[in-house]
């Protein structure tokens, strides 16, 4: 699951039973708009532009947040949601989106319970409870769980591939491996040691401090797939190349040279930390200078920390130590930056026998927030505390939520466990929607705004990470109601591939009435009223990141077809002569490719595809966890302390 660091990722006493939500804060590098309340400029904007602009432009944001995000509170409905017999079966009304079963708007107007003026379906608490297949309703009381299971993975021993299975698989793995092979020769011969292949033009570009990202978050998956020639190749290059920069940003002047310290962690340290366990997880000789070059840049990322807050990282750091974002932002960052280092930084330690990297991420953000707001499930994003937000589990929080699990299962503190459980409630409680005409088949992880305690049924591709993650949750904690909602929302992710005309899923999609469109949105002729909003196709992972999770933890080979179909889109959509690129519209392929192949398709995407199809026991989930950006992680049985 990858960051988006084009749109960047408290609690409110107006919520009800003490959940509050964390905001996404989709954050610029140039300004911000976060909420229906809070804006922010950088001073240094404000300084040169002057107070006139400085007024204009908020003036501007305020009228766009207002035209577009703002949701509108005419009337409320009066007309009854749905009923429940005495056996629990809910009896429908005739129209429906998602979410609280809605009467039609009547004139374009906008109810409380109803369409919103920009074709948005708003919902008022209480949600319809979901009902698995099973008929429990998914609003289970705590307690009520079943008790762990002691493995992750599905028991493929007691229940193996048939031979034409086996083969299949085989068949299919060839053919993902086949494309990790023509996308790594494209960046190698035309883009490396940048960071990124432009996939069109055969140009390489360096948006991530011009550390060849794509070629250190490459070394893992080119490791899986066999491809060891290749790997200790790209392995010698880019340790030469940190030899030589010293993790200093490259190609840009020292005042302007500031590391961003998510991508830092997740996207380097995150990759060194995997191809040292996985070297020494096979027996071969481990480079030392891998463990070498980790300790050298987390070194640099503990700068991090020595903010006024101490709890909390800077996202920018300047090659004097200064740290930028706090002064530009106030020290201002997003969720998932605060709270995305938990699993490299206590791997570096136990990897280095050096505890102080681990000592730095106990007293951090996760303290803080829980000091700050000690009722909050799910907590503000930052130092200062605003009542009104809005809240989702897609870009810029997403990774906080994931790391809540994942380090409970790393090192077995149940403070984490806690976090994560009382998170995922809230979510439960706030955040899903659900599609009634399909009997809960479907289900949206939407965006809550508290200002006006309404859900917005619009769910970004990254939200997609989540039923892989309720799975790892279920298993891990026993919590079987998150896995009928990881299903349900797992075909809602594969839906926006299905019915796209090249099969490949939109950056961001939502649920609209047909009558109700604007602007940038339009409307996506799917049965079940999906709708675009960003129709690009990014290469993005999360998608088949819950596949491969929901294959390996059920044995369904459901999941292994809808990745097929995954594969097959990519390679008729955007293979190019270099490598593969990203789509403009997954709704009109002939609208082109945007000339771009991130680092997250070869560190991630392929990954993923490629161990779908893999035998089970290679990269088991009782063994490995993988980071946000798909980098691995060993770990023991959990312990809890």
């Amino acid at each position: 699951m990858g960051f988006d660091t084009d749109v960047p990722g408290s609690s409110s006493s107006s919520l009800s039973n003490n959940a509050p939500l964390l905001p996404t804060h989709r954050l610029p590098l140039a300004s911000s708009i976060q909420s229906s309340v809070f804006y922010m400029v950088p001073a240094h904007y404000i300084r040169r532009r002057g107070v006139l602009l400085f007024l204009l432009c908020m003036a501007a944001i305020s009228f766009l947040h207002y035209l577009y995000l703002t949701p509108s509170h005419s009337f409320s409905s009066s007309r009854p949601l749905a009923q429940e017999d005495d056996d629990g079966n809910v009896d429908y009304l005739d129209y429906s989106l998602l979410g609280q079963i809605r009467e039609r708007p009547q004139g374009g107007a906008a109810p409380v319970n109803g369409i919103d003026n920009d074709g948005f379906e708003v919902v008022k608490e209480p949600f319809m409870a979901f009902k698995g297949k099973d008929g429990r309703k998914g609003h289970a009381k705590a307690g009520t769980e079943e008790e762990p299971a002691t493995t992750i993975q599905f028991d493929f021993v007691a229940h193996p591939w048939s031979s034409a299975q086996e083969q299949q698989n085989k068949d299919r793995q060839s053919k993902v491996r086949g494309m990790i092979e023509h996308a790594w020769k494209g960046y190698i011969q035309h883009a490396s040691p940048h960071d990124e292949l432009r996939s069109v033009t055969g140009q390489g570009i360096d948006p991530l401090h011009g550390w060849g990202a794509t070629l250190v978050e490459g070394l893992d998956t080119l490791w899986l797939a066999g491809l060891r020639d290749e790997y200790r190749e790209a392995k010698t290059k880019f340790l030469d190349m940190v030899q030589e920069h010293q993790w200093k940003v490259v190609g840009v002047e020292d005042d302007k040279a500031d590391v961003r310290f998510f991508d830092g962690v997740v996207r380097y340290l995150g990759s060194l930390l995997s191809i040292a366990e996985l070297e020494e997880r096979e027996g071969e000789e481990t480079d030392p200078r891998i463990l070498g070059a980790a300790i050298g840049l987390a070194d640099r990322l503990l700068l991090a920390f020595k903010g006024v807050n101490r709890a909390l990282p800077a996202s920018r750091i300047f090659p004097n130590g200064t740290l930028a974002a706090n002064e530009a932002l106030s020290g201002k960052v997003s969720l998932a930056e605060v709270g995305t280092f938990q699993l490299e930084f206590r791997k570096l330690s136990q990897l280095s026998n050096d505890s102080k990297y681990s000592a730095v991420v106990k007293i951090s953000s996760f303290t803080y927030l829980r000091s700050r707001h000690p009722s909050a499930t799910l907590t503000w994003y930052c130092i200062s505390i605003v009542e009104n937000y809005v809240a989702s589990f897609g870009s810029l929080s997403d990774s906080f939520y994931e790391y809540l699990l994942k380090t409970f299962i790393l090192t077995g503190d149940t403070n984490f466990r806690d976090q994560y459980e009382a998170s995922i409630e809230a979510m439960h409680k706030h955040l899903l929607s659900y599609n009634s005409k399909n009997a809960g088949q479907y289900a949206v992880l939407g965006i809550y705004d508290t200002a006006t305690e309404t859900l917005v049924p619009k769910m970004d591709h990254i939200s997609c990470f989540a039923p892989g993650l309720l799975v790892l949750g279920a298993r891990v904690l026993g919590r079987s109601k998150d896995m009928a909602i990881a299903q349900a929302l797992m075909e809602t992710c594969v839906l926006s591939y299905k019915n796209s005309e090249t099969g490949l899923g939109a950056d961001e999609i939502a649920f609209l009435a047909t009558e109700h469109r604007r602007g940038k949105e339009f409307e996506m002729p799917m049965p079940s009223g999906f709708y675009l909003i960003d129709p690009e196709y990014v290469l993005r992972p999360e998608t088949v990141e819950s596949l491969f999770i929901l294959y390996r933890t059920t044995g369904n080979i459901k999941y292994q077809e809808y990745a097929w179909s995954i594969v097959e889109a990519i390679e008729k959509n955007c293979k190019t002569q270099f490598a593969y690129s990203a789509l403009a519209n997954v709704m009109d392929a002939s609208e082109g490719m945007t000339d771009h192949m991130p680092s997250h398709f070869v560190a991630e995407t392929l990954k993923y595809l490629y161990l779908i199809f893999s035998p089970p026991e290679q990269v088991s989930l009782d063994e490995y966890l993988f980071t946000t950006q798909g980098h691995l992680v060993r770990f023991s049985k959990v312990k809890q302390q």
